[in-house]
């Protein structure tokens, strides 16, 4: 018995997604890496914007 209705013990697998799910499709996927690796970028321009600022400012 679990205090939390809505706590599953177990988690969904992948077999019990249908294959028109959209997180069953390998596009979902690749836009995850996608979106991951454009952050990562946004982050390094980030840090690359204010190195040049400081070079200038100083």
């Amino acid at each position: 018995m679990y205090i939390f209705a809505s706590v599953s013990p177990v988690s969904k697998d992948k077999q019990s997604i249908p294959s028109w799910h959209r997180k069953a499709q390998k596009a979902y996927h690749v836009n995850r890496v996608i979106i991951v690796l454009q952050m990562v970028a946004a982050l390094v321009m980030c840090g690359v914007i204010l190195y040049g600022m400081e070079r200038v400012l100083h």
